[in-house]
């Protein structure tokens, strides 16, 4: 017998009818399909099967998206949950990259072969500037975004899904660079001696973790001195603005982390207190690493941070070394692997066991050195 709400009927010629929705017509209608047999069991069995068939909508080649339109809505639909930076970063790729080769092509003639030749050209030859291929990890970056916006066109029925998965870039691993223990200590002793703000954010990287933009964002109403606590709440990001009919187009803000994750509180370390104190009572500024009214920009601090290297006589490195550092010293003092991942804010511990706890030589020579008294 048949049961209400599977829409299937016995015909007056015998057989028996499942109806199905089969997609939407160009002008917005509903169009269904059908499936017959000989029994009702047989043409539910149909209904479950071609229900779970992706459903496409047929559009005149004139009116077909191409895949410039799908990133664009692709775009529109996720600015609700990306942050700003993330957001500039996607709409980058896309225009620098992504367009200019496949912004033309027809959303359902997109194949995995197209985008795997894509892929290995940037590879090859995909720097801006003519000088040679792109990294793997940029590329890799370029392909999700590519992949993410064809599973919108798949789920939004303008396309169907790829045969074939689209090859991932193989990334080298690349050993971590970190701050030796003597280059650390002198870092240090500079940064010290004659304090400014701009010593006084390194001082806090190597003592906390923070990354560039937090430090940057960090003010002193984040600094609990009662309860010697830092509240990371900010970070800097720089968004698009060529909406907001600015002549520029980005800007600078101060913006929450990507993840309520990365909103985390970090116990002072009893070295870096002192510092704090004294750097409240020279400057007077909202921002911890600034002297004027307003944030310091990653980038500047950046142009800050080579040059105090530079004058302190260490070679240069990313500031995101300082982190690195940060974390590696942890791990060889014996900090549990659970509260650094939390100090670091990384999404999962083994993010943290991955990345530092087999990073540093002179830990696994400790390690090793273990056994070796074993026999002592």
């Amino acid at each position: 017998m048949a049961k209400r709400g599977d829409n299937i009927h016995k015909r007056i010629d015998g057989r028996w009818e499942g109806r199905y929705k089969k997609g939407r017509k160009p002008n917005g209608t509903i169009q269904y399909g059908s499936v017959y047999g000989k029994s009702y069991k047989e043409v539910k069995d149909k209904l479950i099967a071609v229900r779970q068939e992706p459903v496409i909508i047929k559009l005149p080649k004139h009116k077909e998206k191409t895949f410039a339109d799908v990133l664009e809505l692709w775009m529109q639909n996720n600015r609700i949950r990306l942050k700003g930076g993330s957001i500039n970063k996607y709409q980058r790729l896309i225009d620098t990259h992504i367009v200019g080769d496949l912004g033309s092509v027809r959303v359902s003639e997109i194949s995995s072969v197209m985008v795997n030749t894509f892929l290995e050209k940037k590879l090859n030859s995909g720097r801006v500037d003519g000088k040679g291929g792109l990294s793997a990890s940029y590329v890799k970056s370029i392909m999700l975004v590519i992949s993410a916006a064809i599973n919108y066109a798949v789920q939004e029925q303008l396309c169907p899904p790829l045969k074939t998965p689209i090859s991932k870039p193989v990334e080298e691993t690349k050993e971590l660079t970190i701050l030796s223990l003597p280059a650390q200590k002198q870092l240090e002793l500079f940064v010290t001696n004659e304090l400014t703000p701009t010593k006084a954010g390194i001082y806090i990287s190597l003592y906390t973790g923070l990354r560039i933009g937090e430090v940057c964002a960090l003010r002193w109403d984040d600094i609990d001195f009662v309860r010697k606590i830092i509240k990371v709440r900010h970070t800097i990001a720089r968004v698009d603005c060529r909406n907001d009919d600015s002549p520029y187009k980005t800007r600078l803000i101060i913006d929450t982390p990507k993840t309520k994750a990365s909103k985390r509180e970090i116990p002072i370390p009893s070295v870096l207190l002192p510092l704090l104190l004294m750097l409240r009572e020279m400057f007077i500024s909202e921002f911890v690493i600034s002297d004027t009214a307003k944030f310091v920009s990653p980038r500047t601090y950046e142009y800050r941070y080579h040059k105090v290297l530079k004058d302190c006589g260490i070679g240069s490195v990313n500031y995101h070394t300082l982190r690195h550092t940060f974390a590696t010293r942890c791990i060889e003092a014996g900090v549990d692997v659970k509260s650094l991942s939390e100090i670091l804010r990384h999404s999962d511990v083994s993010v943290t066991l991955n990345t530092y706890v087999h990073s540093s030589i002179e830990l696994k020579r400790i390690q090793l050195e273990k056994v070796t008294a074993l026999s002592a």
